[in-house]
């Protein structure tokens, strides 16, 4: 779980801009991005967060499709380094 106090975070309705205090990176975040990455800062899983977040916004798409969309952001997070590999 990557450290809470190195972020800098502001949120609007539908997303956030997060920036990195140790990277100097700014990452802007959509909604279930945001579920995902505050999920990992509170010790909770990203996966499951970013899953409900999807659901809750698109309840119509299947099952298939929504775990697609909750990979490649999982994956966007991980690469970026904003939540930790495998959570």
């Amino acid at each position: 779980m990557p450290d809470a106090g190195r972020f800098l975070i502001h949120r609007w309705a539908d997303g956030c801009a997060v920036f990195d205090q140790a990277s100097g990176d700014t990452h802007a975040l959509d909604s279930a991005s945001f579920a995902g990455f505050a999920a990992d800062l509170n010790g909770q899983s990203a996966v499951v967060a970013i899953d409900a977040a999807l659901r809750a916004e698109w309840p119509e798409k299947a099952d298939a499709e929504i775990a697609l969309l909750a990979q490649g952001c999982w994956q966007r997070l991980e690469a970026c380094g904003l939540i930790q590999a495998g959570n």
